[in-house]
């Protein structure tokens, strides 16, 4: 899957989390064109409506625990599905439970982090994380 733009899409209910990211993008990636909705369902209803795929986001920021559908629900279905499967998922999550964590590689993630009380370490893992794959889309390109 090759991306032009740096479109990430963040599956977060907390909407002050949601403000946060979307700030620190802002500053720091301000090409960036961030989508967000608030749960699974939701995401999975916003990918179905993209008809190309080379409209997907370029790599889903994802939390665990959120109501209607959590994400790990989410990545089940989107790992079965032959067109989201390949959209790099980066786990954000507050859960430091090591099941949590198993079941998510298992199913594979990228990468998963645990949102950091610390402001400026939670500040600069968002921002390796859309370094890391605004460079290797860049190097694709």
């Amino acid at each position: 899957m090759l991306m032009e733009n740096l479109n990430p899409l963040i599956i977060e209910d907390n909407k002050i989390v949601v403000m946060g990211i979307k700030k620190i993008y802002n500053k720091h990636q301000p090409e960036a064109s961030l989508s967000s909705v608030e749960n699974g369902l939701e995401a999975i209803e916003f990918l179905s409506k993209i008809e190309d795929p080379q409209m997907f986001p370029c790599f889903i920021i994802l939390d665990i625990n959120m109501p209607i559908m959590d994400g790990i629900e989410f990545l089940e279905i989107i790992k079965q599905d032959q067109r989201l499967q390949q959209i790099p998922v980066v786990i954000h999550t507050t859960s430091s439970n090591i099941e949590d964590y198993k079941k998510c590689k298992a199913i594979g993630v990228c990468g998963y982090y645990v949102k950091d009380v610390d402001f400026s370490v939670y500040k600069n893992n968002l921002i390796n994380i859309a370094n890391y794959w605004k460079n290797s889309y860049r190097k694709k390109l």
